[in-house]
């Protein structure tokens, strides 16, 4: 008979679990790598964890893998030494949190059907069969512990509700795929049968003997997991302090103090206002259904969320440390010491997991980790290439609701658009003219070169590293299909489709979060090495926010592609709004990356997306560009279908390019109108508002308050921001008007408040 390849070690609070799973581990023989899931912060209990670090043999290696959902990745490099990760429940726990999918106690609208909760419960399910992919398709011994919560009551928030089923549906996938299943009651390890039914998962079952259901089983006969030589009685109870203890709960990522007090009561829900680093989400993967089909081996990742010392302090002063005291497990999960146990108040237990700082991401199974931490970075491509003919094409992974919906299908009929954010009014004269030359020239087919040329010649390239597009949009989609990328940064919030269309072509996606206490700005440190794609607005949509150049160009790595989508980069001024005028003279920091220098040169390719809709008022002309290297701008070509580009568009390029300060007009008045609007916004209490550099602001309203629905009754539309990655539905984005307009909006938002 061959060795097991993967076992599930089943359990409730105190049952002993994870005292049966290391000595299974250790009776494996070899090398032993410890996968906590659980996380800790700075101010978390020490001496706790170093309890159960200390009862692991110093020869074990920990991961710590807290929030990551990547369970597959550490499972696969392991090679043929054992693998024991300690627990499900606790991760689970985590990923849920930290997409605002735990402390959801019903009496708001559903996250699961925004944008960041659809893509957070998909990313789950695709990294339970990832994981199950990865210990069945090795030589060595996996071992996962999971809390058995579903047998308690039914749980009475709708966040809870959801950890136990998702925890539940797990189990069931693991189990269907696993050589054994084990139960642990009272430190007695029972082996549980197959009857015959299960969730249909892909891959090899393993061989079991259906239960006859007209014969009365025998009596269940307790298993022994360690070695005979060193057996240990499974049923003698745990000395206070010892190795079966069970450390208080404590919140699995970032909160604010209020939240973590209502957690130790015993409560959950939405805190009126979360830590800035909350709500720049969880970073998401999406993957086939954990009961439907397992054939997609790509397992994605997740950006997790750091606790802050208060948040900590607060959380360790509202935990009683004792489980058994507290309703039970249908009142929330809980981690237990690297690994879980069903716990009180919709938390996770903070013991040996990964240590998520004040400021960055949690360390991830892989090794890389935030900014300072000392992680090693994974070793970027050697170089970029384009992807061979005759490669398999990757499983498309599913697009998160509202990643395809966009501003102008949020105005109803008849109300004044703040939501759109295009240029109010007619085209330019010169815009018309052009566009009519094309129209006179329609009986031909499209010819792009002298468009291409007049670009080129704008941006100081060559032609050949231009091409015109119907729309900036059409770019991501030719370029996804043109590189097809392993593994993606996608810097959130922002425009959504650069998402949808790497999800289209099996790009695992990573999401690096921008954060609104450091104005919204890109940190290119929180890029993972590994990522041979990153996308990025400049200004972004919808923060307005403008990086520096420098900071783009520190993203390029050898085998990398850095796309950088200047759609609204025409409303930024030539004269550059980033340069310190006290400072040194330098390349303009705030200059268009279109605009190619010397300077820019660098590894990788970078490609610059530019798009006319916005500031010409054309979004009915599909018009846009691409900007990369002649030979990478021959792939994207190819990638896509002839002549998508109609001849109106292309005259109208042509004209642009000669007419860049007709734009910086454009541009100019534009900014005076933000100006007007940013200062009557800023009037009104309660809310925050952002500046930026585009046709737009960012808004944030207080929690109990639907600007949405509330300006709707005024007759107004603005753009709700459910749909971008990293915010919630306090978040409206507000197109720049006329101050008249703006008076009229400001007045109806003031009652609304």
């Amino acid at each position: 008979m061959s060795s097991p390849r993967l076992v599930l070690v089943l359990g409730g609070t105190r049952s002993g679990k994870s005292a049966v799973a290391e000595r299974l581990a250790a009776a494996a023989g070899g090398p032993v790598r410890y996968l906590a899931t659980a996380p800790s912060g700075p101010d978390g209990d020490g001496d706790r964890i170093a309890l159960h670090r200390s009862r692991r043999p110093a020869s074990w290696e920990t991961l710590e893998v807290a929030a990551t959902e990547d369970l597959a990745l550490p499972i696969r490099e392991a090679a043929g030494a054992t693998v024991l990760l300690d627990g499900l429940g606790a991760w689970l726990a985590g990923v849920l949190h930290a997409s605002g999918l735990l402390d959801d106690d019903g009496r708001r609208e559903d996250p699961a059907g925004a944008i960041d909760g659809a893509a957070a419960l998909a990313g789950i399910e695709h990294a339970v069969q990832a994981l199950a992919d990865a210990a069945c398709g090795r030589e060595g011994l996996t071992v996962v512990v999971g809390e058995e919560a579903g047998m308690a009551p039914v749980a009475p928030t709708r966040g809870t509700r959801r950890w136990v089923d998702l925890l539940g549906t797990a189990h069931q996938a693991l189990a269907a795929r696993a050589d054994r299943v084990l139960l642990v009651v009272a430190g007695r390890a029972i082996e549980l049968h197959d009857v015959g039914a299960g969730p249909e998962i892909a891959g090899p079952r393993p061989a079991q003997s259906a239960l006859p259901l007209d014969v009365a089983p025998a009596p269940a006969a307790a298993v022994d997991v360690s070695p005979p030589a060193s057996a240990v009685d499974a049923s003698t109870p745990p000395e206070p302090g010892g190795p079966d203890a069970v450390p208080p709960a404590a919140v699995a990522v970032g909160v604010d103090a209020t939240t973590a007090a209502a957690i130790g009561a015993g409560e959950t829900g939405r805190p009126t206002d979360p830590l800035p680093g909350t709500d720049a989400l969880a970073a998401s993967g999406d993957g086939p259904g954990l009961v439907d089909d397992a054939t997609d081996d790509v397992a994605p990742a997740a950006v997790a969320v750091g606790v802050d010392a208060t948040t900590a302090a607060a959380i360790g002063a509202g935990e009683s440390g004792d489980p058994a005291a507290a309703p039970g497990p249908a009142n929330g999960p809980a981690a237990a010491a690297d690994g879980a146990t069903a716990g009180p108040g919709g938390t996770a237990t903070a013991t040996d997991g990964a240590s998520a700082g004040d400021d960055g991401p949690a360390a991830a199974a892989d090794g890389r980790g935030a900014p300072g931490d000392g992680a090693t970075p994974a070793p970027a491509a050697s170089s970029p290439a384009a992807p061979s003919p005759d490669a398999p094409l990757r499983e498309a992974l599913p697009v998160p609701p509202g990643a395809r919906m966009h501003g102008d299908r949020m105005v109803p009929d008849g109300m004044l658009d703040f939501a759109v954010n295009v240029v109010a009014g007619d085209p330019p004269g010169w815009a018309r003219q052009a566009m009519n030359a094309g129209l006179d020239a329609a009986g031909r087919y499209p010819d792009d070169r002298p468009a291409a040329v007049a670009l080129a010649g704008r941006h100081g390239r060559a032609p050949e590293g231009v091409l015109p597009l119907g729309g900036a949009v059409e770019g991501f989609w030719r370029l996804a299909l043109a590189v097809r990328p392993r593994r993606a940064a996608v810097v959130v919030p922002g425009f959504t489709e650069a998402e949808a269309a790497l999800r289209t072509v099996g790009a695992e996606i990573v999401r690096v979060p921008r954060r609104p206490e450091q104005g919204w700005m890109l940190d290119p440190e929180a890029v993972p090495e590994d990522c041979d794609m990153v996308v990025v607005g400049r200004p972004e949509n919808p923060t307005g926010v403008l990086d520096h150049r420098e900071t783009i160009l520190r993203l390029r790595r050898p085998g990398r592609t850095v796309l950088v989508d200047e759609a609204f980069a025409d409303f930024v001024p030539r004269e550059d709004p980033l340069r310190d005028p006290e400072g040194p003279a330098g390349p303009p920091a705030g200059g268009a990356l279109a605009d190619e220098r010397p300077s820019d040169a660098g590894p990788g390719d970078l490609v610059v997306l530019r798009s006319l809709t916005k500031v010409l008022s054309v979004p009915g002309v599909r018009c846009g560009y691409l900007l990369a290297d002649p030979e990478l701008v021959d792939r994207v070509r190819d990638a896509g279908a002839p002549w998508s580009c109609p001849t109106p568009a292309l005259e109208l390029l042509r004209a642009y390019a000669g007419r860049p300060e007709a734009c910086d007009r454009i541009a100019a008045r534009t900014a005076a109108h933000r100006g007007d609007l940013l200062a009557r916004l800023r009037q009104l209490a309660g809310v925050q508002v952002w500046d930026g550099t585009a046709n737009f602001v960012l808004l944030r309203a207080p929690a109990d308050v639907d600007v949405v629905g509330g300006l709707h009754g005024h007759g107004i539309a603005v753009r709700p921001c459910t749909t971008f990655a990293g915010l919630d539905d306090r978040y409206v984005r507000i197109a720049v008007r006329t101050p008249a307009l703006h008076a009229q909006l400001t007045t109806a938002l003031a009652r609304v408040l």
